[in-house]
């Protein structure tokens, strides 16, 4: 027989996909009364964690460690003798008490067992470790010490919510790695614990549910939690008119805050949009003027119907960013959110696009004074970074709805 030529190889097999490894267990942090977590965006939580520490003037609250849900949420618990400060923070998109805390063994994983699929002995051990780890959870919601002292801070904190003889609540489960079980089974342990106390009469509810669990398990830990906060303090009243790609609240007040409010402050942002970023600024503290401008007429329209006649004195222009109408160093800070390339513009248009920007931005604010700008074109402001078109004095990593993203904050010499 003629051998062929046109018979292709036999492909090979894949190799097994590797099994995901578990990050390394959380630095464990002490539990007790008065322990609060606010979440963010990720890689927010710094920036919370500042103003939280300002808002109570730093004497009597500690930071006691940091969490993440890759690609979710960003977290930072913190002890504090009272609720009422915060109230004031705006960098948070919401609140939660600890009312429940487990640390668990976790085993270091096993380098030689990566790309091995498991054998059904590992299988029938990982739902033993499974079902034992989820008795633990629904003894540890029980049995949680500091209910009570959650729901009077709900109770002050959220308006029109109570704490009854007869409550009704829901659980939110979230969890970061690998677990030998399912959200769902995580979630019901949480929902049989808590129907088991005898401090209330709890029955389970639907969205309209007076109290919130959030349970989250990382490698190793459980923290669960009672929400103090609802969707106002994510969602703004002052923002009636929306637009496509308009940056949430939290994440325009963090802008705000890193660049250092002060009350002689002329605030411009030559990208304003909807006017996020200068109403955030605004409600962060005293400022002599605010200052926006966009070359979208929509944009300035919605911007305007956002400001209303509450946030003086502002300015709204019609412009082009790489020509801003002002003369050189007229304003103390330039906060603003540069464009994408996604839902407008393109990567391409924005490589010609920011070194005008950035040197109309450098023009424009005083000696001493802040330029912080957020983008998702990392490689493009690493690439204008080497050719010395501006020098960060910080530059920290954030994901706003799973999309990575950075922050560069510019001091002008």
């Amino acid at each position: 027989m003629q051998p062929r030529d046109d018979i292709s190889p036999r492909p090979r097999r894949p190799p097994p996909r590797p099994r995901r490894a578990n990050p390394e267990p959380p630095k464990p942090f002490k539990f007790g009364p008065h322990i609060y977590l606010a979440q963010t965006q990720p890689g927010f939580e710094p920036i919370a964690w500042n103003e939280i520490a300002a808002r109570y003037d730093r004497e009597d609250t500690t930071e006691l460690g940091r969490r993440l849900v890759p690609d979710r949420v960003g977290m930072t618990i913190f002890s504090a003798p009272r609720t009422a400060a915060l109230k004031q923070v705006r960098t948070a998109e919401d609140f939660f008490a600890v009312v429940a805390y487990r640390r668990f063994p976790v085993a270091p994983p096993d380098p030689a067992k990566r790309y091995t699929p498991k054998s059904p002995a590992e299988h029938d051990e990982d739902e033993r470790q499974g079902r034992k780890i989820l008795d633990r959870v629904r003894t540890a919601s029980r049995d949680a010490r500091f209910i009570e002292e959650a729901l009077a801070a709900h109770v002050s904190l959220v308006p029109g919510s109570h704490a009854g003889r007869r409550l009704y609540f829901r659980v939110v489960a979230r969890m970061a790695g690998e677990h030998p079980f399912r959200r769902v089974d995580l979630q019901h342990a949480v929902e049989r614990g808590i129907g088991e106390r005898d401090d209330h009469v709890w029955h389970l509810g639907g969205d309209d549910a007076d109290v919130e669990f959030w349970v989250t398990m990382f490698p190793g830990e459980l923290m669960l939690t009672m929400r103090l906060s609802d969707e106002r303090l994510r969602h703004r009243d002052y923002k009636v008119a929306h637009m496509p790609g308009s940056l949430r609240p939290s994440v325009a007040a963090a802008l705000g805050w890193l660049s250092e409010p002060a009350p002689d402050d002329i605030v411009l942002d030559p990208l304003c949009g909807a006017g996020t970023v200068l109403i955030e600024r605004a409600h962060l503290g005293r400022y002599q003027q605010l200052i926006g401008g966009d070359s979208n007429p929509a944009m300035l329209d919605a911007a305007r119907e956002n400001v209303g006649p509450r946030y003086k004195p502002i300015e709204l222009h019609a412009w082009d960013a790489t020509a801003i109408a002002l003369g050189p160093a007229s304003v103390s800070k330039v906060i603003t959110n540069l464009p994408w390339g996604m839902r407008h513009g393109s990567h391409a248009e924005n490589r010609r696009l920011y070194p005008y920007l950035i040197e109309q931005f450098r023009r424009v604010t005083r000696p001493g004074g802040l330029i912080v700008m957020l983008t998702a074109e990392t490689r493009l402001m690493a690439d204008l970074m080497s050719r010395g078109v501006f020098k960060p004095q910080k530059i920290l990593r954030v994901s706003i709805l799973g999309a990575p993203a950075a922050i560069y904050v510019v001091r002008i010499a």
